[in-house]
């Protein structure tokens, strides 16, 4: 915080909003460990149990901390003072989603950024968590974190026991680490001649199809959206748009074999029978050599598997005494409320409307701002000067938390 002004008005919010709030309490929460960071303290308060809701309150509104935090495990004695005297009965499983982990996002403007990582945190959960893993919907807890992400909790008794190692594997499985390719494509020797005693064979690729499922049913539809991305272009630009993606395979791609492979999809001109023929019949026997059947996999590899993977912490997921933001508490850097919410309401959550705590008013607060700055909060856009401007309360903490001003006094 910039200065003692700005503290003492920011934790006055906040242990406003903590009076005034109906806390949301995780399950079994008496089992939990809390911890907390503070604005006017530096050190992480941890160690701690709350027999009760109240008692958890009356902590929040007294001693105002910046950042709540309550514990992904359940233990015997959570206010104990050392993890071996704690003893571990369970965790929940954890999938944590911020700017950090999506491609690009953390360079974007603030509202950008979070557009960008909920596209990604529902295609997680989507595609991974009710898809593939085969989660229940109510076995999910969806919560903005107040801050660049989301967290995906899930406590069905499925995941309670799981060690750190199969968290990982989950882990790995979500981000396709370790994906074969020789899996995906499965190689089926055939024979190709014989002569006297002797039997020459090769392999044969598989081509894998959407009704597969799973990882391979992924990168089927990653091949049908590259092969629509060349489709698109004139054959000069397919071509070039081709040599490129080559250009990031694991072996060396020579010109000519860039230019086979492309005839063999495209034919060279805009029928383009290869590629149709290798999505209708689910074959690779559209490619004429075997050398430009190994540069398309190479190339799915690079170009595919990364588009198609999906995105946690890691750290978190496989960390089974993880603390993880406490919903209904405010993030100490936006003054935004960690916001749990269904899948439904994801949809069109709106941290800037839907997460700016209820208790900050209209009041006029007097900053001093060092830049301009166009902010929507609520329903309102605000442009604000350099210099010394009046704005609501709501605006005010939130302008301050994230260092974009400082109070006017």
């Amino acid at each position: 915080m910039q200065s003692d002004a700005s503290a003492r008005f920011v934790m006055n919010m906040f242990s406003k909003h903590y009076r005034e709030a109906s806390l949301i309490m995780p399950e079994r929460f008496s089992r939990r460990e809390f911890g907390f960071m503070f604005f006017d303290r530096d050190f992480v308060m941890r160690h701690l149990g709350f027999p009760s809701r109240a008692a958890l309150k009356k902590y929040l509104v007294e001693q105002v901390p910046a950042h709540a935090y309550y514990s992904c495990a359940y233990y015997e004695t959570p206010d104990a003072p050392t993890m071996a005297q704690k003893k571990w009965l369970g965790a929940d499983l954890i999938f944590d989603l911020d700017a950090d982990h999506v491609e690009d996002a953390k360079d974007l403007p603030y509202d950008k950024m979070l557009e960008r990582v909920k596209v990604e945190v529902i295609r997680l959960i989507d595609e991974f968590l009710l898809g593939d893993l085969g989660f229940d919907a109510d076995d999910l807890k969806i919560v903005f974190s107040g801050g660049r992400g989301y967290h995906v909790h899930i406590n069905s008794p499925k995941v309670l026991r799981l060690t750190s190692h199969e968290r990982r594997e989950i882990v790995d499985y979500v981000t396709g680490t370790g994906l074969d390719m020789d899996w995906v494509f499965p190689p089926t020797p055939f024979e190709t001649g014989r002569w006297k005693d002797r039997v020459e064979v090769d392999q044969k690729r598989t081509m894998p199809r959407l009704e597969d499922g799973g990882w391979r049913a992924r990168i089927r539809k990653g091949i049908d959206d590259l092969l629509a991305e060349l489709e698109s272009l004139s054959d000069d630009d397919g071509k070039k748009r081709l040599g490129q993606m080559m250009a990031e395979s694991k072996r060396e791609i020579g010109k000519k074999t860039v230019e086979g492979l492309y005839k063999d999809l495209f034919g060279g001109t805009k029928g383009r029978s290869g590629a149709d023929r290798m999505q209708l019949e689910n074959t690779f026997e559209v490619f004429s050599e075997k050398r430009h059947l190994d540069a398309f996999v190479d190339m799915v590899e690079m170009r595919v598997k990364p588009k198609m993977k999906g995105e946690t912490d890691e750290p978190v997921t496989s960390d089974i005494k993880r603390l993880i933001r406490l919903p209904s508490s405010l993030h100490g850097k936006t003054g935004f409320e960690v916001m749990p919410m269904s899948r439904e309401r994801l949809d069109s959550f709106n941290p800037f409307l839907d997460a700016v705590p209820k208790a900050f008013g209209n009041r006029p607060v007097n900053l001093r701002l060092e830049k301009p700055v166009e902010v929507r909060l609520r329903d309102e856009t605000l442009s604000i000067d350099a210099g010394v401007s009046s704005v609501p309360e709501f605006a005010a903490v939130f302008l301050i938390c994230r260092r974009l001003a400082k109070l006017e006094t």
